[in-house]
């Protein structure tokens, strides 16, 4: 996947960093799960996320949870504390009727 390709890359890296940093990205239990499976720790998310110099944009969010169409997955890719080369996927999390920027979720975390 290319980075996200416009002015924007940088910034919203640093808010998820931000966020992250102030315990505000949430996971999911489908995070957890993966972590669990691939013996990853939070550790290894705070690596991967504090340390990253690009992220990816990877795709609207479509599925039938999605709260709004406005939500995106952004891939943010690294290696854990123990070397392994790993990424995460972060959301954004918009209201579905207001389109209010709830915040961040971490959806997903594991091996490459």
């Amino acid at each position: 996947m290319p980075p996200i390709g416009t002015e924007l890359d940088a910034l919203v890296l640093r808010t998820i960093q931000e966020a992250y940093l102030a315990g505000n990205v949430r996971k999911t239990k489908d995070c957890v799960e993966d972590m669990a499976r691939d013996g990853l720790f939070e550790a290894d998310v705070e690596k991967v996320i504090t340390e990253a110099t690009t992220i990816e944009k990877a795709m609207p969010a479509t599925s039938q949870k999605a709260s709004s169409p406005q939500n995106t997955h952004y891939v943010i890719n690294g290696t854990s504390t123990r070397d392994i080369e790993v990424y995460c996927k972060v959301c954004s999390n918009y209201h579905p009727s207001t389109n209010e920027f709830l915040g961040w979720k971490l959806t997903s975390f594991e091996n490459k």
